[in-house]
């Protein structure tokens, strides 16, 4: 507000006043709207009555009006003569001051003029420059004004009011905060590639979300700003790191005896895989850990790489791979490794007397073990000993004979013969264990060697057919023969009809028939290692073909499985039976009394279907009771039935069935009201 008083005689009494009462800055169009008042004010002692229009020029800027105005006042008075809003443009960096002046001319009865004007200083408008986002490497549909990928340029292209303004670029990205532009301010365009280092600010996931700041600057001041979202991806590129693998067998004798890196036995070896230089990439870890072998169902997934036993002969490649915490996954490392043919030792042999007196044994060996060759060289050994003890006794002792050798360069004997040490009558029978031992196993075969040879023997308490009596009544060496067709020898019982009780902990690939008992020694067992005794059944046709059945003596459960290979031990899967009383076989076919007059049941397989037609009383009425062994509620069952209703009236209730039971009630019956219909379940 400024005020001046008039020229002239009376002038000092009188004055002109001029004002802004607001302002309001327009951002968007870069103006202000301008109030601009003028008054015309007497003091207690000056008046000019009468009528009088009188010129009253008003400027404001570069505007300029004139407006003839009633110069007529009484003393004392405010008179207000001029109100108006401009609009006044600032300049290119939204700043301005405006001129804001008036003059009146009255020139009559001792008034002259007066002039008066100030500068008014408006309100700075911001001028920040714009950022076109389609310069950036992403688009819109991300929800961000500004998409890129890290290690990728990125350019912004600036859309600035005035060809004087120049731009800082600050960026701010999780923790992480630069002017991107540095000293040199940008003008109109400006390309920046985010730093790999940004990656460490979403270790786990694939992207993130930060603000780029546009400072527009005028003459070293800042003039605006304005903010954009930025969202940065991280790049393809950016994957964990796998620098190698190693293959090691934790079962370290193998090892020991292979001595060729990478070289392991088919089901002895115990594999495990070590991630070498296993990271992540710009604070990602490591969160999963994967070892296969190719091609094969062999496989680990954490970060031990216990891969285990592997039944495979033959070479192979392991592959590995880790995933990180963005869900990225390494680049795959391979390496070849071999599986030697591991076989478990095999020997089987005959006996015969030899000699003048019979009283030494010939054996004529058959043996075998895997030769483990490695780089022409066997690696394993076969060892061949025997023991020998009077038929019905353990009194076993080792026989150092012939027959007894440990071959390191020979993996197989082929109808070999070779003689006991010991000299054993000829007048008694004996029991010979043959054993093969290799560096890992053993296994033993059992034959038992008559008396020597005779047409018949007879003492005082038997007769001996082809051989000395030694024991029962009758004692015969050879096929026993009734009408022609030979008699069964082959013992499947004890004496007394007993199943063998011996044979609780051997292994379940034999070539004979059996019927005996099988503990959880072994993980061949139908319910893995550690299962459940029971009954053990093999039917062996030849070589390694046959069929096998378990029962277990927990619940009762039966198994079926079979093996069918000329060479060796291959068994199919185990299966298991399901009898007809198993629940998930429940089938009834016809409808059935459900407990209560008119109520009847059906199930089929899952389907669960109740017929039903009763009277209400007014009360809950149960009207089926379905046994348990066919339906059991797994859950709390409601449903809603209609009532026969003629007239319009709400018949209808609701049935409920409890959990773990098989009654359904209708409840809050409406007396002499009949529901008749089905109700259908699928479990």
């Amino acid at each position: 507000m400024v005020r001046a008083n008039f020229s002239g005689y009376w002038g000092p009494g009188m004055q002109l006043e001029v004002i802004s009462a607001w302002n309001e800055p327009n951002n968007a169009g870069n103006f202000s709207r301008v109030n601009v008042q003028v008054f015309l004010i007497t003091d207690g002692y000056t008046s000019l009555n009468g009528f009088y229009p009188k010129p009253l020029t008003v400027r404001v800027g570069d505007i300029v009006e004139v407006h003839q105005i009633d110069a007529g006042i009484g003393a004392g008075q405010r008179k207000a003569l001029f109100a108006k809003d401009f609009t006044v443009p600032h300049d290119n960096d939204g700043r301005k001051t405006v001129a804001v002046a008036a003059s009146f001319e009255i020139h009559i009865q001792g008034f002259g003029f007066a002039s008066v004007g100030f500068d008014l200083k408006l309100k700075d408008i911001p001028r920040a420059s714009k950022v076109d986002n389609s310069g950036s490497s992403g688009n819109s549909d991300s929800g961000a004004d500004i998409v890129g990928t890290i290690g990728q340029p990125i350019t912004f292209r600036i859309n600035k009011a005035s060809p004087e303004f120049r731009h800082y670029i600050h960026i701010y990205y999780g923790n992480w905060a630069s002017n991107v532009t540095g000293e040199r301010p940008a003008d109109t365009s400006f390309t920046w590639t985010p730093p790999m280092e940004l990656c460490s600010q979403t270790p786990n996931t694939l992207s993130g979300v930060g603000t780029v700041w546009i400072l527009t600057y005028k003459d070293g001041k800042e003039v605006g700003r304005a903010a954009y979202s930025l969202k940065l991806n991280v790049p393809d590129s950016a994957v964990p790191t796998l620098t190698g693998i190693s293959i090691s067998d934790t079962n370290t004798k193998i090892g020991d005896i292979i001595g060729k890196p990478n070289t392991f036995l088919s089901v002895l070896s115990k594999i495990k895989v070590a991630f070498n230089g296993a990271s992540g990439f710009y604070g990602s870890e490591i969160i999963k850990y994967s070892a296969t072998i190719v091609d094969k169902s062999y496989s680990s997934y954490d970060k031990e790489g216990y891969i285990g036993e592997v039944n495979y002969a033959g070479k192979a490649k392991i592959r590995a791979t880790v995933t990180d915490s963005r869900g990225r996954t390494s680049a795959p490392k391979e390496i070849e490794v071999e599986f030697l043919d591991y076989f478990l030792p095999q020997i089987s042999f005959s006996a015969n007397r030899v000699g003048a007196n019979a009283d030494q044994i010939q054996v004529t060996r058959n043996t075998k073990v895997a030769p483990l060759t490695v780089n022409g060289s066997q690696k394993n050994s076969m060892k061949v000993s025997f023991r020998v003890a009077p038929f019905g006794t353990e009194n076993y002792t080792d026989d150092n004979g012939p027959a007894s050798a440990t071959f390191t360069t020979v993996a197989a004997l082929v109808n070999s013969t070779a003689n006991l040490g010991g000299r054993y009558g000829g007048d008694r029978s004996f029991t010979i264990i043959g054993k093969i031992e290799d560096k890992f196993a053993s296994s033993e075969y059992r034959v038992e060697v008559a008396t020597r040879s005779v047409v018949m023997a007879m003492d005082k308490t038997g007769v001996g057919i082809g051989k000395v009596r030694e024991r029962g009544v009758l004692d015969v060496a050879g096929d026993i023969y009734a009408n022609n067709k030979p008699i069964q020898n082959y013992q499947l019982t004890q004496n007394n009809g007993m199943l063998n009780q011996g044979n609780w902990n051997r292994p379940w690939n034999i070539q004979q028939t059996q019927i005996d008992w099988r503990s959880g020694t072994y993980a061949d067992h139908p319910l893995g290692k550690g299962g459940q005794w029971g009954l053990f059944q093999n039917y062996w046709l030849d070589s390694w073909k046959g069929v096998q059945f378990f029962t277990e003596f927990g619940q009762g459960r039966h198994f079926l499985r079979y093996y069918n290979n000329g060479r060796e031990w291959k068994p199919s899967a185990w299966k298991e039976f399901m009898f007809k009383d198993d629940p998930g076989l429940v089938t009834t076919t016809e409808w059935q009394p459900a407990g209560f007059d008119g109520s009847y049941y059906k199930r089929v397989g899952d389907v669960l279907t109740i017929r039903y037609n009763f009277t209400g009383n007014g009360n809950t009425i149960a009207f089926a009771d379905i046994p348990l062994d066919v339906f059991k509620a797994p859950q709390p069952y409601m449903f809603v039935i209609a009532g026969w209703v003629i007239g319009g009236g709400d018949g209808n209730i609701h049935v409920q069935v409890n959990k773990d039971t098989g009654v359904f009630h209708g409840l809050a019956t409406h007396n002499n009201v009949i529901y008749a219909g089905q109700l259908t379940i699928m479990l």
